[in-house]
C-alpha cells in the first residue's frame, strides 16, 4: 500500500499486556508533598542522627551513645578510679577485647553490635501493697 509507506508495525510486548504499558500511571507533581516546615523537621532529624557518636573508654573499652567522657578519655567510672591499676583495665586482666581474632579486628560497630552476645540484666524490687 502507497499510505504505509514509513509505518513500521512493532508486535505487542507480552509483559505490556499483563503489566500495561505505563500510559494508566498519572505524572506525579513537580511540587513536594512535604510542606517547607515538615522538610525543616526532617533536616534537624536527620542533623540529629549525624551527631551522635558511640563513645569509647580508653580504660575499660566500654562503648555506647550514653557515655560521657571525661578529659582523660575515660568514662566516669574510671576516672573516679583513683587506684594504680584500676578495676576495669588491661592491667588487671578483665578486658578480654584485645583478644579478638584477626577476622573480627575490623568490623564496623553495627556488625560488631549484631554479633555481641546480650546477658539481659534486669534490677527487681519488692514493695509491700
Amino acid at each position: 500500500d502507497e499510505d504505509d509507506e514509513g509505518v513500521q508495525f512493532v508486535a505487542p510486548d507480552e509483559y505490556d499486556q499483563i503489566f500495561g504499558d505505563g500510559s494508566d500511571i498519572p505524572e506525579l507533581p513537580d511540587d513536594s508533598a512535604v510542606s517547607p516546615t515538615q522538610a525543616e523537621c526532617i533536616k534537624k532529624f536527620n542533623d540529629a542522627l549525624d551527631a551522635v557518636k558511640i563513645a569509647c573508654c580508653g580504660t575499660c573499652r566500654e562503648e555506647g551513645f550514653h557515655i560521657k567522657l571525661k578529659n582523660s578519655g575515660e568514662c566516669g567510672r574510671c576516672h573516679a578510679d583513683k587506684r594504680d591499676t584500676k578495676l576495669w583495665s588491661d592491667g588487671n586482666n578483665v578486658n578480654p577485647s584485645n583478644q579478638r581474632p584477626e577476622c573480627l579486628k575490623n568490623l564496623t560497630d553495627m556488625e560488631e553490635m549484631l554479633i555481641a552476645r546480650v546477658k539481659p540484666v534486669m534490677q527487681v524490687r519488692w514493695t509491700r501493697g
